[in-house]
């Protein structure tokens, strides 16, 4: 039975009816975050934009179970340890217990597991051995376990990729014993010092695929309804996952659901990117910096205001023009904000004018979660409630806000994230920061490059970040803003 609401299937490449495994249920699959560092921007993306998908799947009646994975297991990991000394226990519960937090700062609500691989290795170690028993996978000697993917039917058809083409394309000198150079590794061998678990292969640790595909096994089935996640995980992982899945028993995830990347001032982001080697840039994606300086609500609300599908811009000047345009409607609501009530909204009797904007919202989320149709309607709304005498305006501004509420916005208390803006606009640190940029541009000009060099070194500690453009300069903050305006000010007494 269909439910009425259409995905976009990555791996069909078309829209689909949503039917579950089991009706009246849904069961979702969102991978997590590798835990050996400070959560990015990115990491909050899939979890935010997926518990909204959960929200309206909840709406719509489903008893929904949301599983986001906590990889504890991972070369990165072990790699950090060796280089800190600190246990690998240790950075991992730190990370996941900032990631937890940073969830909850972001109001995701519906995550209803989250498994951690290190709990699930036997199981791994079983899951493999299965594969090998079916002839899908096969040990090397002193190495460990690879997946046999010129046995898998249909490989890369999630991401377009041809087997012929990986192994005409393959860069990397592969070991002689591997069947295919896609191969991939299910269970790697430990070296000495190594963290690592007992194996009939030898003592070592799971391969990074392998480690969704049993997890997702035992928490959902080994058929689900929905497997999500970035875009930048279709090759290898999702592909890999999907020839893990098929070779253990047939249909694995039905629908295949891809949230896009972060940009910068509309371009894409990642850590490959020349600019991401620059402190005072790369801090600008770190989580906490963005949450901490935003707020979680304001955070929200920006990934929400487009469609999953589409990419979203991180730039500072972005986040504060969605900051402000937030505020405007928490100040519009008022006490209304702090009300804990409203789940009714699509069942109870409202206005004409409110009816048809609900409307709008369910059309809108049945069509593939377009979060941004739900936030431009609450906007209309909004507008049309400021005509109104009190009475009349409050039952409309209840309408909106409810509907933003369906998604996960205008939740009591988050008016403290939008009533004092921080936001370097009308700010001392601007005034400071046009002198220094009129300062910097006086000395490019006369070929002084070592004043200009220094101006922008000095902003390096306090995470000031000049880009020059064919427009002129424009700087953003990723740090302090008292300890940014102290050190400009003091900067400028050098200078002048």
């Amino acid at each position: 039975m269909t439910t009425g609401i259409r995905i976009y299937n990555t791996l069909t490449r078309r829209e689909e009816d949503f039917t579950p495994v089991v009706p009246g249920q849904a069961g979702i699959y969102l991978c997590g975050p590798t835990v050996y560092d400070d959560c990015h921007i990115g990491h909050l993306m899939g979890p935010v934009l997926f518990d909204a998908c959960a929200r309206w799947l909840q709406v719509r009646g489903h008893r929904v179970r949301l599983v986001n994975n906590i990889t504890d297991i991972d070369d990165k990991i072990i790699q950090r340890a060796l280089t800190t000394g600190e246990p690998w226990q240790d950075i991992t519960r730190r990370y996941t217990a900032q990631y937890l937090d940073l969830l909850a700062r972001l109001h995701v609500t519906t995550i209803t597991d989250h498994p951690r691989c290190s709990d699930f290795v036997p199981q791994m170690v079983t899951y493999i051995g299965e594969l090998i028993a079916a002839g899908r996978a096969y040990a090397v000697a002193d190495d460990g376990v690879y997946f046999d993917v010129q046995k898998q039917e249909g490989y890369g058809k999630l991401s377009g990729r041809k087997l012929d083409d990986m192994q005409a394309g393959a860069r990397i000198e592969r070991d002689a014993r591997l069947h295919h150079p896609a191969d991939f590794a299910l269970w790697k061998l430990a070296k000495p010092g190594e963290p690592s678990w007992p194996s009939p292969w030898g003592a070592g640790r799971p391969g990074w695929h392998i480690e969704c595909s049993v997890m997702s096994h035992h928490t959902l089935g080994h058929t689900f309804d929905i497997h999500a996640g970035g875009e930048e995980l279709k090759f290898p992982h999702h592909e890999n996952e999907i020839a893990q899945g098929e070779a253990h028993g047939g249909c694995y995830a039905r629908i295949w659901m891809h949230n896009n990347l972060v940009q910068f001032e509309g371009d894409k982001i990642s850590k490959s990117d020349p600019r991401m080697k620059d402190p005072a840039f790369r801090d600008q994606f770190k989580a906490l910096e963005v949450v901490g300086r935003f707020g979680g609500s304001v955070v929200r609300f920006l990934l929400l205001s487009g469609q999953y599908r589409r990419p979203v811009d991180f730039a500072p000047a972005v986040i504060a023009s969605q900051r402000t345009a937030l505020g405007k409607l928490h100040r519009q609501l008022g006490p209304l904000l702090d009300e804990a009530s409203g789940a009714d909204v699509l069942t109870r009797s409202l206005p004409p004018l409110a009816a048809a904007t609900r409307d709008t919202v369910c059309a809108g989320m049945d069509h593939d979660f377009n979060t941004g149709a739900v936030i431009a309607a609450c906007f209309t709304l909004a507008t049309e409630a400021r005509k109104h005498s009190d009475d009349e305006a409050a039952t409309l501004n209840r309408a909106w806000r409810d509907l933003g509420r369906l998604i996960g916005l205008f939740q009591p208390g988050d008016g403290k994230d939008t009533a004092e803006a921080t936001t370097t606009a009308g700010s001392a640190l601007t005034a400071l920061m046009a002198r220094l940029i009129t300062r910097r541009q006086t000395a490019r000009a006369a070929r002084d490059f070592a004043t200009a060099d220094r101006i922008r070194d000095a902003l390096t500690p306090v995470k000031i970040a000049i880009k020059d453009g064919k427009d002129g300069a424009t700087w953003v903050l990723a740090g302090d803003e008292a300890a940014a305006t102290a050190a400009v000010e003091a900067l400028l007494a050098q200078l002048e």
